[in-house]
């Protein structure tokens, strides 16, 4: 049986992105009769032995997705890229789907070339522009020729797709005139029935970690487009004020920079990694989340999943200002503090403010909850909007 919509993501399906953006996208459009298809870019970091595999394939075939893993290729540099665009482009023909959906910049790369001249339609589900983030990191020099080369595929994708969507209302705005397909707003969605406060496990958790005080929580790895530094000195200004206070991280990469750099502050540091499963009773036992990320244009553009999971466990976010739609969302709402300059004085003043929110505002957990909901709840904003672009691309035709 033929695919309605073949979803690409250059994920391995074991990755947190995939499984929180990818596969509760397609098993609710898979609930609604569309015959969908997940291709994969399998690292070996997230590697399944073969049985595993194999069952992992049966149980989403049971969910009508037919899963069809590839290899991701990481060597030579932008070589290895293009071989892994063109070998998904030729095995997504061979399905001869409906649709092809590239979730990202390389996705959209496969899905593009897989839809010249078969007739099936394009769907750019577009992150952020991978052109500009990567050149901000300092991962690809301005001007380079892959930046270029990048920049310009970015823009052909806008032009030729049949849909349109980006993370946030800004970028939105930017692409709109780029774009043939008026460009839908898709932010990175939350499981609202996944991460909900839950008060028991959390009084566990704080007891057997011995968090103290007001806890801070942030989940993530060191580097990127995270400032772990600023981070450290937001708490110790926080602490400055005479609060007990206590960091917890989760993490899946190395706990030992963030214990150094919070020692060099004072400041009490538990690290822990989780399932996903398990991070909502972390979050629950913390009070406060914390998302600096770095000041570059691009970010107007994320949509960071930990922000939605924080506010939907009832946590405040402080947020670095110019970060996609939420650091308007937080301070119009009052669900946290947007912090605008960094210097120490303002550092001191943002973290006043914080302990005036977390002790003046008894309704704050809930109105936390319902801005995540509102904003990016899977199925209250995310999960409809893709069942009307769905609808409009592929009609009644594709349900049972």
């Amino acid at each position: 049986m033929s695919l309605d919509s073949l979803y690409i993501a250059y994920w391995s399906l074991r990755d947190p992105l995939c499984q929180s953006q990818v596969l509760p996208i397609l098993r609710g459009l898979a609930a609604d009769g569309y015959r969908m298809g997940l291709m994969t870019f399998e690292n070996p970091r997230w590697a399944m032995p073969p049985e595993e595999q194999q069952a992992v394939s049966a149980e989403l075939r049971g969910q009508r997705i037919e899963w069809l893993p590839r290899q991701y290729h990481s060597q030579p540099p932008t070589f290895s890229t293009i071989r892994d665009i063109l070998g998904g482009a030729i095995r997504a023909r061979k399905e001869r789907p409906r649709l092809v959906h590239g979730r990202g910049s390389v996705a959209a790369a496969v899905a593009y070339m897989a839809t010249r001249g078969s007739g099936a339609l394009f769907f750019n589900d577009a992150d952020g522009p991978l052109s500009k983030e990567y050149v901000e990191a300092g991962i690809w020099k301005a001007g380079s020729p892959v930046a270029k080369m990048v920049a310009r595929a970015e823009d052909l994708f806008l032009d030729a797709a049949d849909a349109n969507a980006v993370l946030t209302s800004v970028r939105a705005t930017e692409v709109a005139r780029r774009s043939r397909a008026e460009p839908t707003v898709l932010p990175c969605a939350v499981e609202s029935e996944l991460f909900r406060p839950r008060p028991v496990e959390a009084e566990k958790i704080r007891r057997e970690l011995s968090l103290a005080g007001t806890v801070f929580i942030y989940a993530g790895k060191v580097g990127g487009w995270y400032l772990v530094e600023p981070m450290m000195d937001f708490v110790a200004a926080y602490q400055g004020l005479g609060e007990a206070t206590t960091l917890l991280v989760l993490t899946t990469g190395p706990g030992e920079p963030f214990q150094r750099t919070a020692a060099t502050r004072n400041v009490v540091c538990r690290v822990r990694s989780a399932t996903r499963e398990e991070v909502p009773a972390y979050l629950s036992a913390a009070n406060v989340g914390l998302s600096f990320r770095l000041a570059t244009p691009s970010q107007r553009a994320a949509s960071p999943v930990k922000n939605g999971e924080y506010l939907a466990c009832g946590l405040p976010v402080v947020s670095t200002a110019g970060v996609g739609d939420y650091s308007n969302l937080i301070a119009a709402q009052g669900v946290g503090v947007v912090v605008e300059s960094l210097s120490p004085e303002e550092l001191r003043r943002y973290a006043s403010n914080l302990r005036d929110l977390l002790f003046g505002d008894p309704t704050l957990a809930r109105r936390c909850r319902e801005a995540a909901l509102a904003h990016a709840g899977l199925k209250e904003v995310v999960l409809p909007r893709y069942r009307a672009l769905y609808s409009r691309l592929l009609g009644s035709g594709a349900r049972v």
